[in-house]
């Protein structure tokens, strides 16, 4: 490669249009680690993407976009920020493809039954087989020249470029064919392919129609990380509120934040207090008290005060564009198993090219020979009829040869599948740094987690109710539900929830009093009931009883409890 100084490489994201097989991603590959100046080049087909490591002091990313369109391709900007358009250009990608399928089976579907017809019951017409001929031709040249435009288009750009695709084969299996079809209305003497041509270039647009759609359902994952994050933001401007797109937001601008709203970039709170649960972020199911010159993040939720933020990292800072980011990087990363198939298939359109211009060779040299091995497959393809002529045969065996070898899942494959794993493990909390590391999880068979705090369901449950004598655990989840009924925290939540499971009816709740960081109090048909932790406890008139049961549960660490006595509950 080159001469690269690793402190000053820097990383770009380039998107490809044009690409449609593993040859393609060989040719984009070769073209910009030709370029001076970069090293680590990974061209990734289904997110049609090329990630490369370069050195600003050698090259700039004008001249990786040029290397990419003086291969054949285009090259447009791919940076996290303008990926909230992906979702419509996707869209707008397969319905386009359907589009060109649909049309290509309204014209090859007849061509189909017409032949089929000419095959059963023969020519029913008494007008000879000119206007079958013509029929073929006609109802072929839509499907070839106009839905099936970009392939052709895609062909001659790869060959002007001195490379070959995928489409090449189909181009030229496609022409040959319907040539054919022209040469036979013109009077030559051999068969007629032009109605195959395209069933051909139908079963290509279906193709092409299951790829689009294979990349449009692998990129949403990207797509749900970006709807993660909020989409407005009410910030101050000159004493007032005014509500911005978060794209508007810049740096040090104050944000109000109020319960339940999504905090719409990094920063830092300057005024109020409250809890953010930051699930999203940390894993951890309990949210996280924060008050002035607290640190909060992008997309995480206010649960219950009013918070002023400044915005300390917008954009492709923040800690959700790093981690769509650090995704992406994922999706664009090469398993060493895809390296091995491109290697494969960079050398494979060249070799089948060069394997049906020797088989239509054999055929007009040693027409006896190939005859012979025709005779020979007629016991297991009883379709090929021998009868023709050698020109005929030379032409339906180069064909053959053309169309049936385009391994473009070979190239696809591995990628969508790398996409759709390292998307569906984002969705779920789950992040992979390397696509290597999903291939190497097929060899595990242990894990060993060294923190089970972020090993939740994401949400609080009761799972123990420690009653006193005389007391039920229904009673004592029927009070401190009924209290825990005006509160938002997830805790109290959680006691409010196994109550309704448990179909108890709750006690109106009056003097409701939210006692932050400690608990929650109120008064029930005229009984004061505290709920809260030691803390709050200790302020009330506790007996020794309370201080030796809690000090019993702590010590056996439960995760849920609920003790009441002398009007007094604590959970």
């Amino acid at each position: 490669m080159n001469d690269i100084n690793p402190e000053k490489i820097k990383k770009a994201v380039i998107g490809i249009t044009g690409m449609h097989c593993a040859a393609c991603v060989a040719t984009v590959e070769k073209s910009l680690k030709k370029v001076k100046g970069a090293s680590s080049v990974v061209v990734n087909l289904a997110s049609e993407k090329a990630y490369v490591d370069f050195d600003p002091n050698k090259t700039t990313v004008e001249k990786l976009k040029e290397a990419i369109e003086n291969s054949g391709y285009g090259a447009v900007e791919a940076e996290s920020e303008i990926i909230t358009s992906q979702e419509d250009k996707e869209e707008q990608k397969m319905l386009a493809a359907k589009k060109r399928m649909i049309w290509s089976w309204i014209f090859t579907i007849p061509i189909m039954l017409w032949m089929l017809q000419m095959m059963v019951f023969g020519n029913m017409w008494h007008s000879g087989m000119m206007i079958h001929e013509i029929g073929m031709v006609i109802l072929a040249t839509p499907v070839l020249f106009w839905l099936g435009w970009q392939t052709f288009h895609s062909a001659i750009k790869s060959v002007l470029h001195l490379s070959s695709n995928m489409d090449v084969l189909i181009a030229l299996g496609t022409s040959a064919s319907y040539a054919t079809g022209i040469a036979k209305i013109l009077g030559s003497p051999i068969a007629s392919y032009a109605g195959i041509s395209a069933m051909i270039m139908a079963f290509h647009l279906t193709g092409r129609y299951v790829e689009t759609r294979a990349k449009g359902k692998a990129s949403q994952a990207i797509r749900k990380l970006l709807e993660l994050g909020a989409k407005t933001a009410h910030i101050l401007v000159n004493g007032e509120e005014k509500e911005i797109l978060v794209e508007q937001l810049k740096l040090d601008d104050v944000m109000i934040i109020r319960p339940g709203e999504k905090i719409p970039t990094d920063g830092e709170i300057i005024e109020g207090e409250s809890s953010v649960d930051e699930s999203m972020a940390t894993g951890e199911s309990m949210p996280v008290n924060k008050r002035a010159g607290n640190a909060v993040i992008g997309a995480t939720i206010n649960q219950r005060g009013l918070l002023k933020v400044k915005a300390t990292k917008i954009g492709k800072d923040t800690f959700l564009s790093q981690v769509i980011k650090m995704v992406e990087e994922c999706q664009g990363s090469k398993v060493p198993i895809q390296e091995f198939a491109d290697k494969v298939t960079a050398y494979f359109v060249p070799v089948i090219l060069g394997i049906a211009v020797l088989t239509f060779i054999l055929w007009l040299v040693i027409p006896s020979y190939m005859g012979a091995l025709g005779r020979w497959t007629q016991s297991f393809i009883p379709w090929v009829n021998l009868d023709l002529g050698t020109v005929t045969l030379a032409i339906f065996a180069t064909v053959a040869v053309l169309v049936i070898a385009c391994p473009c899942a070979l190239g696809l494959a591995t990628p969508t599948a790398l996409m759709v794993g390292s998307g569906m493990g984002a969705e779920r909390g789950i992040l992979i740094r390397e696509g290597a590391a999903i291939q190497t999880l097929k060899d595990v068979h242990t894990i060993v987690f060294d923190k089970t705090g972020t090993i939740t369901k994401g949400e609080p449950e009761v799972t123990d109710i420690i009653p006193i004598p005389d007391q039920t655990e229904g009673n004592i989840l029927k009070l401190a539900a009924s209290v825990e009924s005006g509160s938002e925290h997830p805790l109290g939540q959680a006691i409010v929830k196994k109550a309704s499971n448990m179909n108890i009816e709750l006690i109106p709740v009056t003097n409701f009093q939210a006692i932050t960081g400690k608990g929650v109090q109120g008064n029930l048909n005229g009984q004061k009931v505290a709920i809260g932790n030691r803390k709050l406890m200790e302020k009330s008139d506790n007996s020794d009883w309370l201080e030796k049961e809690l000090v019993r549960l702590e010590s056996e660490a439960k995760t849920a409890m609920i003790v009441i006595e002398n009007n007094n509950v604590a959970g």
